[in-house]
């Protein structure tokens, strides 16, 4: 249920389930017959000796002094009336049969008299203290001809129980609920703060800490979160720095052999070196570049017109021979870095160009998202390889040659500078064949 999808509802519930039925025991403990006659009698007929002695009290009462006896009778759980004659059966019920073991007690005390008795029907009059459940009515034919109709019906205890208290009850119900509304409140609210800074920390390693706040378990488990927090921001900056140093030194030989390379004789093994140069470079560049955004620093983010940005890549693209195209539209824009939104879809575009001879871009805005779509008419990828493909040095391609597929980090750049600014990567394997990725980026700020 959603009501009680937080923690909060359910402790709740449970406490109010929990008084609910305590109240609820108590009224049956309160008016609940017992076998001894102890308690409340509680919708019970009055035993074979009381009903009769009521029935000889209105005999011996004249005329005039009758209604004050039946308003005498009719208190407690037995409600008497008197009838000029039978009342008709009451729905439901049927005449007790003389073979229940309570019926022989009723017609010894009767002394002849024209009775009669109606039970619940699957019912029958037991053999003891008390007739039971059973039976819902008792009439007697008075001397005069006139009916006596007893009638159980709930003690004024019980009635007291269910009228003016039930009120009471109510409202201990209200305030008890509202008691519990605030306790639990106080007592869940920092596990909140807690989940929503763990989600925090998942998109911006920068996030503020946790405020050591509320009950005691709630303070160590926010501090536990505050260190652990504090490791991990330490392990990605040095990890950042590491590769930073690895790429400046690397640096440093690359353009001593790109110089050393200048003195090769041969022509064609001097591009060769060259080519392996600068495809090391770049490798060098995107490490650096992944490392850098998954850290969680996007920066230069402001409202970009994307449209504006896709048209000016396909005329760049058209001046290099590539068949791109951008399907028409209004304008779209997305918090997003320029320099980060060029690079994300030069490197779909890329891909698009280099497994499917060609892309198409297509930029639409849905939901208060920029979603930005490169399509391309290539074989695709099998679902196995499209759920790892983003995975940093995963290529859809299985050998590791360069001239057939980059080192594995383009689909990752994407997705960790899409993720800097609030978005994300999608990939799908278009109806037909080829694949569509597409970027996701807020339009406005998220927080």
């Amino acid at each position: 249920m959603v009501l009680l999808d937080n923690l909060s509802s359910r402790i709740a519930a449970i406490l109010l389930a929990g008084l609910i039925i305590l109240l609820a025991l108590g009224a049956g403990l309160l008016i609940w017959p017992t076998e001894t006659g102890g308690g409340v009698r509680f919708y019970q007929l009055p035993q074979p000796a009381e009903a009769v002695a009521m029935v000889e009290a209105l005999d011996a009462s004249p005329p005039a002094a009758r209604p004050a006896v039946i308003k005498a009778l009719d208190t407690g759980v037995i409600r008497a009336t008197l009838d000029p004659t039978f009342p008709i059966a009451l729905r439901g019920t049927r005449s007790a049969d003389a073979r229940d073991p309570g019926y022989a007690a009723y017609d010894r005390v009767m002394n002849g008299r024209d009775w009669r008795i109606e039970v619940r029907r699957g019912g029958r009059l037991r053999d003891g203290f008390m007739p039971g459940r059973a039976a819902l009515r008792l009439s007697v034919r008075l001397e005069d001809g006139s009916v006596l109709t007893l009638r159980r019906r709930a003690p004024e205890a019980a009635r007291r129980y269910l009228g003016r208290i039930t009120l009471a009850c109510a409202a201990l119900l209200a305030v008890t609920l509202l008691m519990i509304l605030v306790a639990v409140r106080q007592t869940a609210r920092p596990v909140e703060s807690l989940a929503r800074a763990v989600a925090r920390f998942g998109d911006d390693l920068d996030a503020a800490p946790l405020s050591l706040s509320g009950p005691r378990e709630i303070r160590e488990l926010s501090g536990a979160f505050n260190t652990m927090r504090g490791r991990i921001r330490g392990l990605v900056d040095e990890r950042t720095r590491m590769l930073a140093a690895i790429a400046h030194d690397l640096r440093t030989y690359l353009t001593r052999l790109t110089l050393r390379a200048e003195f090769i004789a041969d022509p064609e093994q001097r591009n060769k070196a060259a080519r392996d140069l600068a495809e090391m470079s770049q490798l060098l560049d995107d490490t650096m570049l992944f490392a850098r955004q998954e850290a969680g620093r996007g920066e230069g983010a402001r409202l970009v017109d994307v449209r504006r940005e896709l048209e000016a890549l396909v005329a760049l693209r058209a001046e290099m021979g590539q068949t791109l195209t951008l399907s028409p539209g209004a304008p779209v824009n997305a918090l997003v870095s320029p320099v980060a939104l060029r690079r994300m879809i030069n490197n779909l575009v890329d891909n698009a160009v280099a497994y499917g001879g060609g892309a198409a871009l297509e930029v639409e805005a849905i939901d208060g998202e920029a979603r930005v779509t490169v399509l391309d008419d290539g074989p695709g990828l099998p679902e196995a390889v499209l759920t790892n493909i983003i995975a940093p040095f995963e290529r859809g391609e299985a050998s590791r040659n360069r001239r057939t597929g980059g080192a594995g980090l383009g689909l990752s750049i994407v997705q960790a500078l899409a993720q800097a600014h609030d978005g994300r990567l999608l990939l799908a394997n278009r109806e037909g064949g080829g694949l569509a990725a597409t970027v996701v980026l807020p339009t406005r700020a998220n927080r």
